[in-house]
């Protein structure tokens, strides 16, 4: 009598299904799909198609998870709370002088207390700093998988610095520059079950926001909680320098900083 002994692997039952998706895409949930199937199944999907191979426990598991996600998609309201911080410096130089000549006097006097001051110039230079702070909320809604522009800075002139930077990130070789720019970020938003996929792209725009460059290979995804308030500002501030440039802006007499937190309700 003889025993044929087989690797449990190789016992193991595997099945494959089709499944055909009523409402959604699937590249719409094969980034939920494919971490549950982990290394006991494989998760492949084209257009509205999934391709499924498992164990009949895992099948069943997945097809309920799209069961749970393959629903109408839905209306998506983003909320964009800002808090612009504005900083200037100026200095004011004022003269004053008294003068003298014969019994003559010829005075400038721009400061009381200086009227009887003894011949000569004198010089008062007052240097002026100011602080502002500006908040707001605004929101927008998009279809789910929609996507938004949150508008940084509106008329940002276009000078070298972005040149250079549009030439590094996004390969783009211009031989019109734009004038004056807007800048913000692309933010496309997908609902996944209780979480949202938001795609955060630095983006840079004519005016007119016809002609835009999107810093595609600068993108981040995060998933956040719906109703989950997500600093947008400091994720960014600290990944590329295209997004600090949008995020910040200084010169010798200003200096500028924005701070943007998203939030995606249904």
């Amino acid at each position: 009598m003889f025993a044929l002994l087989l690797p449990l692997g190789a016992m193991a039952v595997t099945d494959f299904k089709i499944i055909t998706l009523q409402h959604r895409f699937a590249e719409d949930i094969l980034p939920v799909i494919q971490p549950l199937a982990g290394n006991d199944a494989t998760v492949t999907g084209i257009q509205n198609h999934i391709m499924i191979r498992a164990n009949p426990k895992k099948m069943l598991e997945i097809e309920q998870a799209i069961v749970t996600l393959d629903v109408v998609r839905q209306n998506l309201k983003i909320t964009v709370s800002r808090q612009h911080n504005l900083q200037t410096e100026s200095d004011t130089v004022a003269v004053s002088g008294r003068k003298r000549i014969g019994n003559v006097s010829i005075s400038t006097n721009q400061y009381p207390g200086t009227a009887n001051a003894r011949n000569g110039v004198q010089v008062e230079l007052e240097n002026n700093q100011s602080k502002s702070r500006n908040s707001s909320d605004q929101f927008i809604n998009v279809i789910d998988g929609g996507q938004a522009f949150i508008l940084v800075g509106q008329s940002v002139p276009f000078t070298q610095e972005w040149l250079t930077l549009t030439q590094r990130y996004a390969g783009v070789q211009r031989t019109t520059e734009f004038i004056d720019v807007t800048t913000g970020f692309s933010v496309r938003a997908r609902s996944l079950g209780n979480q949202v996929e938001l795609e955060i792209t630095p983006r840079i725009a004519q005016l007119n926001q016809q002609d835009f460059i999107d810093f595609e290979e600068l993108s981040t995804v995060v998933r956040v909680n719906k109703g989950e308030w997500f600093d947008l500002s400091g994720a960014m501030q600290q990944k590329d320098e295209v997004s600090r440039a949008i995020l910040s802006r200084q010169t010798s007499r200003q200096s500028q900083e924005n701070a943007f937190a998203i939030r995606v309700d249904w």
